[in-house]
C-alpha cells in the first residue's frame, strides 16, 4: 500500500486542508478513502481533500506522510496526475432526516424507492454530472439495506470521526 498525504495547510470554510494520493492505483486510494469515511463524491480526479482530523487517521492507518512537491512528483512518476480533472457534479435535490428526496431524476427514484426508510432516516442529496446520477445519503444510526440494491456502484463509507457514515449509489445515466 502506497497512499500518501500532504500537511493540512491550504484553508477552506474554516479547516485546514490536505490532499490524499495513492502513487499505486485509483482503486487503493478509493478504498482507503473509504476506510477514513470519505465519500466517493469527494474524489478530485487524481485525489481527496481531508480536514486535518481525516489525515490523522488517514495517517494512524498507514498513510505516508510526505512533502506536497513529492507528493505530486510520485503522483506523475506513477502516471496518475490528472490536472484540471475536476468533478463537475451538481446537487439537484437535498432533504432533511425525515423527509424524502424528491424531485430527482426518475432513473434515481426506483433506486431510492426500494431502500425503504432509509431516506427519511438520513439527510440525502442528489447528485448529477454527464455520465451517473448519484444518491448521496448521510446518517449516525445503523441501517440495514435490502439486499438487492440496483446501482452501478454502492458506496458505504466507514464511520468518520464525527460518528456519521455515508452510503453513496451511482447509477449511469
Amino acid at each position: 500500500m502506497t497512499v500518501l498525504v500532504d500537511a493540512a495547510a491550504w484553508e477552506w470554510r474554516g479547516a485546514k486542508w490536505a490532499h490524499l494520493v495513492s502513487d499505486e492505483s485509483y482503486d487503493e486510494l478509493h478504498e482507503f478513502a473509504r476506510r477514513i469515511g470519505k465519500r466517493r463524491l469527494g474524489f478530485q480526479g487524481d485525489h481527496y481533500d481531508i480536514e486535518a482530523v481525516d489525515r490523522e487517521r488517514a495517517i494512524d492507518l498507514g498513510a505516508e506522510v510526505v512533502d506536497s512537491r513529492v507528493l505530486v512528483r510520485r503522483l506523475r512518476a506513477a502516471g496518475l496526475r490528472r490536472r484540471n480533472h475536476k468533478p463537475t457534479w451538481r446537487r439537484v435535490a437535498a432533504a432533511p432526516i425525515g423527509e424524502l428526496l424528491s424531485g430527482v431524476p426518475e432513473r434515481l427514484m426506483g433506486t431510492v424507492g426500494r431502500l425503504g426508510d432509509v431516506d427519511r432516516r438520513s439527510r440525502s442529496s442528489a447528485y448529477v454530472d454527464e455520465t451517473h446520477v448519484v444518491a448521496l445519503f448521510d446518517y449516525s444510526a445503523e441501517l440495514t439495506l435490502p439486499t438487492r440494491v440496483h446501482a452501478d456502484l454502492v458506496w458505504a463509507g466507514e464511520p468518520r470521526v464525527d460518528g456519521e457514515r455515508s452510503l453513496e449509489l451511482f447509477i449511469a445515466r
